[in-house]
């Protein structure tokens, strides 16, 4: 359990801290950033600024909502002690690979070591006449609906000259147009190969020949252990497709090569006999795992990424080579355990509800970030269901803090009340584990005004006040976020961040008072006037009003993201993307 003995600041002085009042930004360029893959990720810039406003080195950082752990390698860098903790298997196998004390020379000797042992398999999987594989390119067929001929979606349903993907497509001998949905799915097949000949640069390309595609491994010559967890009808994101297509296990969103290559690499990790190598090189296996995995969609022009708000899979999609896949995170990994080594702070990381944390002694915690989920943004046990199949402990999606319509009661159905009282129990133990004084910052967004003011119930029940609320700036679209495109205007590459500080003299059940309509086009019309075209989008706007509404002790009730865009229209001009003054105001 933490240590709750009162301390104070060197030299015996009060700590007083206002809250912070510039916008945070940060990026995704880090080596933090890159090492591991997560529904959410903070950027560790910003939280290292936040750490350093609200803390002094050597004091006691909590996150409980943690997720990949960012909040822990803000601390180590800043010499700060971290107590992390999440519900996610997942998340607590992440957060423990950023934040663990790994040498980084033996790490690279032993990955090393491990991969030269796989060799023989690799060129086995993945090689080629001319080199090594890649990646390879496998295609939907459907079948004709009027003459039951194959139609391959390679050829019919991308225009490779324009690099575009057609919304219809014919069939062979002319029939048509048809759209996906109104055809019969029959297989996918492997159509092209990305090939890399004697380390050049420049990458073969040539179609999928008949003597390659009929090597091809079968699922059940594969000789070690891989995952078979059921894909449920009754998941959040089960769709009718999975059922189309037979994926009926985790072992089906991978073709039998990749499965195979990455069983024997689990397999070969588990016996390395070091605790400390085994634990980074699952860490490095997990990084790996979703890029080798079917959701891959394919790209006319270059890779772009698993699509993380589903488990779809897309007509065309990569096979990538697992072991080039296992040797960039490995890299990478190994950059980020070299930047770590000899950093000055400590971190634990435990698994549990932020509902209950019993790990946390009273008035032990000098300061707390955490970004809790966003009522049902994101459904977490679906997202890392491929994660946690390998890993072999699933989470217990009815103890989740998330808004879960679809499911049944007794599946773990939750409402927005239910969300809104888990929020509440979370805030409270924050609000426990607080020293007098402290502070803690909630990282929050959502369109739906109901979510924002299910969390502001939430804070207030923890007897916390916002004394101001920044805009945390991630510098690229973020899935967490909302999920919404207008006019190709992406809305998800930031956040708000609420600062709380203890002693709400309204505390729980109080009545806020509505927003002023008034009020709000002024602010509206004075943050136009000042901001540059980028920050000018409807999801700027809102989240400003969101801003506003939480630093005022206003009610968000009725300011969604539908509302404010209404009263935009009203007030201002909007040219493309962004909103401008109208002319006669200028």
């Amino acid at each position: 359990m933490v240590d709750s003995a009162p301390r104070q600041p060197a030299g015996g002085e009060t700590r007083s801290r206002g809250p912070m009042t510039d916008n945070i930004e940060g990026g995704k360029g880090s080596v933090f950033y890159r090492a591991h893959s997560y529904h959410t990720k903070v950027p560790v810039e910003g939280l290292v600024r936040l750490l350093e406003h609200y803390t002094d080195p050597g004091d006691v950082v909590l996150d409980p909502f943690c997720g990949s752990g960012q909040t822990g390698v803000a601390a180590l860098l800043t010499g700060r002690h971290a107590v992390l903790s999440d519900l996610s298997p997942a998340a607590v196998h992440i957060a423990r690979g950023y934040t663990r004390r790994i040498d980084p020379v033996r790490f690279a000797e032993v990955s090393s070591a491990l991969l030269a042992g796989l060799e023989p398999l690799e060129m086995d999987l993945y090689g080629a006449v001319e080199g090594r594989v890649e990646y390879t390119v496998w295609s939907d067929v459907y079948r004709c609906m009027t003459c039951e001929r194959e139609i391959l979606f390679w050829v019919a349903g991308v225009d490779h000259d324009a690099g575009a993907v057609r919304s219809t497509m014919l069939c062979p001998a002319g029939h048509g147009p048809f759209k996906k949905k109104d055809l019969c799915w029959l297989r996918s097949e492997p159509v092209q190969q990305n090939i890399s000949v004697g380390g050049q640069r420049t990458r073969l390309v040539k179609p999928v020949d008949a003597s390659v595609a009929d090597r091809d491994v079968e699922r059940a010559g594969i000789p070690h252990w891989y995952p078979t967890v059921p894909w449920e009808r009754w998941r959040e994101m089960w769709r009718a497709q999975h059922a189309v297509q037979g994926i009926a296990t985790s072992a089906d969103f991978f073709t039998a090569r990749n499965l195979c290559a990455l069983s024997a690499l689990w397999e070969a990790i588990g016996q390395v006999d070091d605790d400390s190598m085994r634990a980074g090189l699952r860490f490095v296996f997990t990084a790996s795992v979703n890029r080798a995995s079917r959701r891959y969609q394919w790209h006319p022009r270059h890779p772009t990424n698993v699509l993380s708000s589903t488990m779809y899979l897309a007509s065309l999609n990569y096979e990538f080579n697992v072991f080039s896949l296992f040797r960039r995170k490995l890299s990478t990994i190994t950059g980020m355990y070299r930047a770590t080594w000899q950093a000055p702070g400590t971190c634990e990381v435990h698994a549990g509800s932020a509902e209950h944390l019993a790990w946390v002694a009273d008035s032990s915690i000098d300061y707390v970030f955490t970004d809790p989920p966003f009522g049902s943004n994101i459904y977490y046990s679906d997202s890392s269901f491929l994660w946690e199949a390998w890993l072999g402990e699933q989470t217990d999606v009815a103890a989740e803090t998330v808004v879960n319509r679809r499911l049944t009661p007794d599946r773990g159905r939750t409402t927005l009340d239910d969300y809104e009282k888990a929020m509440s129990q979370a805030m409270g133990e924050i609000s426990r584990v607080m020293r007098p004084g402290a502070w803690a910052s909630l990282q929050f967004h959502n369109s739906d005004d109901s979510v924002w003011s299910s969390i502001r119930n939430a804070v207030d029940s923890a007897g916390l006040r916002v004394e101001a609320a920044v805009v945390m700036d991630k510098g690229q679209a973020s899935f967490k976020g909302l999920r919404h495109e207008d006019k190709g205007e992406r809305v998800a590459n930031f956040d708000l961040v609420m600062h709380l500080a203890s002693g709400d003299p309204a505390g729980a059940g109080a009545r806020r008072r509505e927003a002023d309509r008034a009020e709000i086009e002024k602010e509206l019309l004075e943050y136009v006037a000042h901001q540059p075209a980028s920050r000018r989008t409807t999801p700027w706007l809102h989240s400003q009003v969101m801003r506003y509404l939480l630093a005022d002790g206003a009610c968000p009730a009725g300011w969604s993201f539908a509302a404010v865009e209404a009263l935009c229209s009203e007030i201002l001009e909007r040219r493309g993307n962004a909103w401008h003054l109208p002319a006669t105001s200028k």
